[in-house]
């Protein structure tokens, strides 16, 4: 299913943390958007986090577009949610398709573990 209203993987977007008391939202990086059970009703995401925890990764030059100009940015591989598409508040922005691969590496490495 593809249309102009629906997201793909580098897609940066507000939505609903589930873990999270109050459901709060937070950045959400899309990995995965075709070839899903509901595809484009919901999307295989990880966590965006200000935190620079070791294992995360930072965004940095990897944006294309909705960089905070104040805020670094990292990605946090191991923090997989699947985000239905009507709970989607806000887009952000853009990564690179470099850094949505890479990110999706750590993904499955997490898995693998």
């Amino acid at each position: 299913m593809s249309s102009p209203d629906l997201y793909r993987p580098g897609d940066v977007v507000w939505a609903p943390d589930p873990f999270r008391d109050g459901g709060n939202p937070r950045l959400w990086l899309v990995l995965a958007s075709e070839g899903l059970p509901y595809s484009g009703e919901e999307y295989i995401c990880v966590a965006l986090t200000t935190s620079d925890l070791p294992a995360n990764v930072e965004v940095g030059g990897s944006w294309v577009t909705g960089q905070h100009p104040e805020k670094t940015s990292y990605c946090s591989p191991w923090v997989v949610a699947t985000v239905k598409h009507d709970g989607i508040t806000a887009p952000q922005g853009r990564v690179t398709a470099a850094f949505t691969d890479r990110v999706r590496a750590s993904c499955i490495e997490s898995l693998a573990d």
